[in-house]
C-alpha cells in the first residue's frame, strides 16, 4: 500500500487473519463465484472503535469513504463506522457510503430489519452514495411521499431520497445483456441534476473491483471539482478498463482512463 502512495500510519495489526475469499472465474453463461472465508472473524470482523485512533485520523482527512459491507459483518463494525461517520460529519469532513452489499453476509434471520436500522443510522451523516434504487426499496425501503406522480421515474425517485437526508452526489452503474453481450452505464445524480452516460459494450476479463474503480473515478472528479458529465464519463471508463484487467486491484493511471475516452480504438500503443 504504501509503494501505491497509500498512507498506512492508521493501519492497525491485531487480532486474526485479515478478510479473504475465493473466486471462482466464470465463463459465458457460467457466473463468477466468490466465497468468503470466515469474514466475521478476520482481524477488521473483530475489531473495536476503541482499537482506532479516529479523532487524529479524521483531523487530517478531507473524505472519508466507507464500505457496507462495515455494517454486515458484526455490532462492533457496524457500530464503528456509523461513528467514525458521525465523528467525520460533525468536524466538517465529507463522508461517502457505499452500499456494496453482500447476499451471502447477511443470511441471519431478522437480518434484513437490522440492517435496514443500520442503513438509517449511518445515512444522515452522508454527502455521497454509491448504490441504485434497488438498494433504496430492498435495504432502505425508503417510500417516496412527496409526488406520486414520480413514483416510476427512478431519477425522482432518488432525488427524493437524497432530499430527505441532504446527499449532494448519488452514483452508480447499470449492468444489461442484450443477445448474450454484456453492457454497462453509468449514473450521477444531484438533488437538481442529473447525468447519465450511454450504454457501452462491455467485454468480461475480470469484473471484480469494477465497482470499487467506478467509485474512485467519481471520487475524483468531486475532488477535483470536475462537472457532472466529465466525472461520470471518466469513473465508468475506468470501471471499464477496471473489468480488463486480472485481480481485484486494478491499478490504472489517468492517462489510461483518459487514452480510452479520447481515443477508444486504439489496441496497441508502441
Amino acid at each position: 500500500m504504501n509503494g501505491l502512495g497509500i498512507q498506512t500510519r492508521y493501519v492497525i495489526h491485531q487480532y486474526q487473519h485479515i478478510g479473504t475469499y475465493f473466486a471462482e472465474m466464470g465463463y459465458g453463461v457460467r457466473p463468477t463465484e466468490v466465497t468468503y472465508q470466515n469474514r466475521k472473524h478476520s482481524s477488521f470482523g473483530l475489531s473495536v472503535i476503541e482499537d482506532y485512533d479516529c479523532a487524529a485520523f479524521i483531523d487530517e482527512i478531507d473524505l472519508i469513504h466507507i464500505c457496507g459491507i462495515s455494517l454486515s459483518l458484526s455490532d462492533e463494525t457496524a457500530e464503528t463506522a456509523i461513528q467514525l461517520a458521525e465523528q467525520a460529519h460533525k468536524a466538517g469532513k465529507k463522508v461517502c457510503f457505499d452500499f456494496n452489499y453482500r447476499p451471502s453476509l447477511n443470511q441471519e434471520d431478522g437480518k434484513k430489519e437490522q440492517m435496514k436500522k443500520r442503513y438509517h443510522a449511518m445515512l444522515p451523516y452522508c454527502d455521497i452514495l454509491f448504490g441504485s434504487v434497488r438498494d433504496l426499496t430492498e435495504l432502505v425501503q425508503w417510500e417516496e411521499t412527496d409526488d406520486v406522480e414520480n413514483e416510476h421515474d427512478p431519477i425522482s425517485y432518488i432525488q427524493s431520497f437524497m432530499n430527505h437526508y441532504d446527499i449532494q452526489w448519488f452514483a452508480g452503474t447499470r449492468r444489461e445483456s442484450v443477445d448474450g453481450r454484456k453492457q454497462l452505464s453509468g449514473y450521477l445524480i444531484t438533488q437538481q441534476e442529473a447525468e447519465k452516460t450511454i450504454v457501452y459494450p462491455l467485454d468480461v476479463l475480470d469484473r471484480i473491483g469494477a465497482g470499487d474503480a467506478f467509485a474512485a473515478g467519481i471520487l475524483l472528479g468531486f475532488s477535483e471539482k470536475w462537472s457532472l458529465q466529465k466525472t461520470v464519463y471518466f469513473a465508468l471508463g475506468n470501471a471499464r478498463l477496471a473489468h480488463s484487467i486480472q485481480g481485484d486491484v486494478p491499478l490504472t493511471t489517468r492517462e489510461q482512463v483518459e487514452r480510452l475516452l479520447n481515443d477508444p480504438e486504439i489496441d496497441l500503443i508502441r
